[in-house]
């Protein structure tokens, strides 16, 4: 498990959400962020995001174990989104093809 951060691209880049997370989102998919209640009940809209990038924290071979004892691993993977909305035409297209080729 590592925590996912999800940050809206742009020159104020704002977070949009961050929880543990076991898998990484690839570049060009589509995240659907859901606002809950407390009990996990959809409590307003959805929406929708496409990944524009993808950053692994690596911890590099200098790095000092963790004081716990645990290995050193991939702890934050923070991915930057746009609005699905704001994705310009060409460049939607462009990604859908790339995305069919590895489908």
């Amino acid at each position: 498990m590592f925590t996912l951060r999800v940050v809206r691209h742009g020159h104020q880049e704002q977070l949009l959400a961050e929880c543990p997370a076991a898998c990484v989102p690839a570049r060009g998919e589509v995240l659907q962020l859901d606002v809950t209640d407390a009990n996990g009940e959809p409590a307003g809209p959805s929406t929708l995001w496409r990944v524009i990038s993808v950053t692994l924290h690596v911890p590099s071979v200098r790095s000092q174990p963790p004081a716990d004892g645990s290995p050193l691993g991939v702890r934050l993977v923070e991915v930057a989104v746009l609005h699905d909305s704001e994705i310009p035409a060409p460049m939607a297209q462009r990604e859908s093809a790339v995305l069919s080729e590895i489908l």
